[in-house]
């Protein structure tokens, strides 16, 4: 992201740019409806049928395009344009088919190219005869027809990209970084253009879920080293035409090559954590991180911090203050599986303006915003105001001694609910140091065990086990059973044997004395009524 920001524009360019566009938006538009208007204005407009009113008007739109017609259209705007006089300059270019408008104040051009459907149409009729027939209907200052192509491909290349590429995420900053490589490598300049937007699009459009800007580039690079720029690769095909045309066919099998190694080498130097070196950046080293307990802190602070950081992750599953999430997250921690929808989009297409709406508790809520994802977190972020939940806007405490307080407050309020056994999530052990279902066993046997409740999610389980130890019914919460049936003996111990430990076991059951038997007579004795076992003694001696 440090490497998208160098390369963004900035503010006042992209104000500059959006400022040029929309004039000359605004004036082709005044242009257009001036020119196609009835050749007779002074007819009657009552006797005017729909059959007469399409004869009268001209279509400007499916024409061909001609040098007299991208004279008048420059005319009619330099005229609009005048009511800022001195800030743009209207330049005709017959040979590019285009208009250029400069910007005096920002020293900005935009171009416009002139084209039509018809040259497209022309450009696919097989016939001998169509081709006559073109030949013959064509205007004699026709524009270049390659160039009318060109900006016809253009147009459909800008609504592709509109439709695809918009909605994937970190798309567009991967394709900014991405032409910031072809514009600086060489190697990688047959790339830049359409070839890279379908690239860019293919490599993270296949991926099963949503990535960052750092693997969603790491992915684009692992696709060309993969080899698919080469002959015998699947290549890039062009979805905007309607036969199978391979976008770098133009290119050469050695640049494709090179290509391949390039990105190659890209992905070892970022195994070996030279990014930097990928992206043409100074080397940054990472900031170290403080190791608990540093910077003065106290034990006691740093192990607030512990308890605290496993409290916000863990065991409080509502809406939290953590920063790092923003307002949707916030609202699906609260409400899962919310149901976002697109209910309107205004504005011009350099300058969408789109609506989000949300619907909760009976209540619809909507908000607007420049993208889909920026209404969404507008919506979700004025759920959250009504609810009286925090959105994620309110900025970090700036105080240290202030959070220090706030967090050993949290760690009262947290030890005083749950046992530090189950703060900390060691091992769960007795004051003797072993495992309560163990040391409980070992004082009643053939305790038995019960699941009573389970609740939560299937992402997060909460289970109770019960246990029936004297007439007492113990109960034990956990995220497994195992940890739940664990907390059960642990209460039961707890409970009925407070003061036991291994020094009153010692006292209370002493070691069993070992007794040394020197001649000890055993005498077996059997029923005299037996006529074949008469009366015997064994004489048995057990030495130590």
């Amino acid at each position: 992201m440090a490497k998208h920001s160098e390369v963004y524009p900035s503010p006042e360019e992209l104000e500059a740019v959006q400022t040029i566009i929309s004039h000359v938006e605004c004036a082709l538009k005044i242009v257009s409806d001036q020119m196609d208007v009835p050749k007779d204005d002074t007819e009657n407009t009552e006797s005017g049928s729909a059959s007469g009113d399409s004869q009268d008007r001209v279509l400007r739109g499916v024409m061909r395009p001609t040098v007299t017609l991208l004279k008048e259209v420059a005319e009619r705007l330099t005229e609009k344009l005048e009511s800022s006089p001195g800030t743009y300059t209207v330049s005709q270019c017959p040979v590019d088919a285009a208009i250029a408008v400069t910007s005096t104040q920002s020293i900005l051009t935009l171009t416009l190219h002139m084209t039509s459907p018809l040259v497209r149409e022309e450009q696919g009729s097989d016939t001998q005869e169509s081709a006559e027939e073109t030949e013959v209907n064509d205007p004699p200052d026709v524009l270049d027809r390659q160039k009318c192509l060109s900006a016809l491909a253009s147009l459909r290349h800008a609504k592709w990209f509109q439709a695809k590429v918009n909605n994937l995420p970190s798309a567009v900053v991967v394709i900014r970084i991405m032409r910031d490589l072809c514009n600086r490598v060489p190697t990688w300049a047959p790339l830049s253009g359409w070839p890279l937007e379908l690239l860019v699009e293919k490599a993270i459009g296949t991926s099963e879920r949503p990535m960052g800007a750092g693997e969603s580039l790491r992915r684009v690079l692992e696709c060309v080293a993969s080899g698919i720029l080469l002959g015998d690769g699947p290549g890039i095909k062009d979805p905007c035409e309607k036969e199978d045309v391979d976008v770098m066919a133009a290119v050469t099998v050695q640049q494709c090559e090179d290509i391949t190694q390039s990105a190659q080498f890209a992905l070892r130097l970022c195994a070996f954590g030279q990014m930097y070196k990928v992206l043409g950046m100074d080397y940054k080293p990472a900031k170290p991180r403080r190791l608990a307990g540093a910077g003065g802190k106290d034990d006691t602070s740093t192990y607030a911090y512990i308890c605290l950081a496993f409290f916000h992750l863990f065991l409080f599953s509502a809406v939290t203050d953590d920063f790092s999430m923003n307002a949707v997250m916030r609202l699906n921690q609260y409400r899962p599986g919310l149901d976002y929808r697109l209910t309107s989009q205004t504005g011009p297409v350099h300058e969408p303006v789109f609506t989000m709406a949300v619907d909760l508790n009976g209540k619809t809520y909507e908000a607007t915003g420049p993208s889909k994802r920026a209404a969404k977190l507008n919506v979700a972020t004025k759920v959250l105001q009504d609810l009286g939940l925090p959105t994620g806007s309110e900025s970090k405490l700036e105080s240290t001694d202030t959070e220090d307080e706030s967090v050993k407050s949290a760690l009262t309020h947290l030890t005083a609910i749950f046992p530090i056994q189950q703060i900390l999530q060691g091992p769960i052990l007795t004051k003797n140091g072993k495992n309560p279902v163990m040391e409980l066993n070992e004082k009643r046997r053939s305790l038995k065990y019960e699941l009573s409740a389970e609740t939560g999610g299937s992402h997060e389980k909460c289970f109770v086990m019960e246990v029936e130890v004297d007439g007492q019914k113990f109960k034990g919460r956990g995220s497994n059973k195992k940890e739940a049936k664990a907390y059960a003996a642990l209460a039961a111990l707890e409970k009925l044997f407070p003061d036991d430990d291994d020094l009153t076991n010692t006292i209370r059951n002493p070691a069993k004395k070992k007794v040394t038997y020197t001649d000890m007579v055993i005498n077996v004795f059997y029923d005299s009524s037996s006529s074949y076992c008469p009366n015997f003694e064994y004489n048995v001696q057990f030495l130590r």
